[in-house]
């Protein structure tokens, strides 16, 4: 069974998909195998965006990157046209590998942008407050207000009722504390039907 773990920036799926490991779930974080990614794209990118984008060693400065296509949405759409078939050919030759019977969590936010999750039997669907999310990014990332509610718009389109009618969703609501968190994880894989 593949299930998407999806939400907007700084929801709590990375929190989900660690509670998952310890259940024993295997994890693929498709954010890390983008960042990945972009080292094996460095050459598309620097002719798509200019060398600005590379360090002193000529990798992708995701800083600066992000600048760019953060607060441009023709610059958003040119990277996602480079960077996400190279992510579904990664995910496809995991999937190719998964046993039957195994249980798979891909994590990504981009799970709805990229298409991913046409390849999910189920999809859990990540929400926190605004205000909450918005604590979390700055004491992540130390970046200005600014620049996180440019990232943040670059998500507004991102919605679980996109899922409801193509796949089996649930949502768990992450507001509150770590502990209350692990419960809501706890429920849903009890609820899991029987074939995980």
């Amino acid at each position: 069974m593949i299930i998407g773990l999806a939400g907007k920036s700084c929801s709590g799926k990375n929190q989900i998909a660690a509670l998952l490991q310890e259940k024993g779930f295997e994890t693929v974080d498709m954010d890390l195998m983008a960042h990945e990614a972009l080292g094996a794209l460095a050459a598309a990118l620097s002719a798509a965006f200019g060398s600005s984008i590379l360090d002193e060693e000529d990798q992708i400065d995701r800083v600066e990157l992000g600048r760019i296509v953060f607060t441009n949405p023709e610059a958003l759409k040119k990277l996602e046209d480079i960077l996400y078939p190279e992510l579904h050919r990664r995910l496809d030759a995991i999937l190719a590998d998964l046993r039957r019977g195994e249980t798979l969590i891909v994590n990504a936010a981009a799970l709805q942008k990229a298409d991913f999750w046409k390849k999910c039997d189920r999809i859990l669907w990540v929400e926190a407050p605004l205000p909450v999310r918005l604590f979390r990014a700055y004491k992540r990332d130390r970046r200005s207000v600014k620049d996180l509610i440019s990232r943040f718009r670059s998500q507004r389109e991102l919605k679980s009722q996109y899922f409801f009618s193509r796949v089996d969703t649930y949502i768990i609501r992450n507001g509150s504390t770590r502990k209350a968190l692990r419960k809501k994880v706890d429920k849903w894989i009890k609820d899991l039907p029987p074939e995980r």
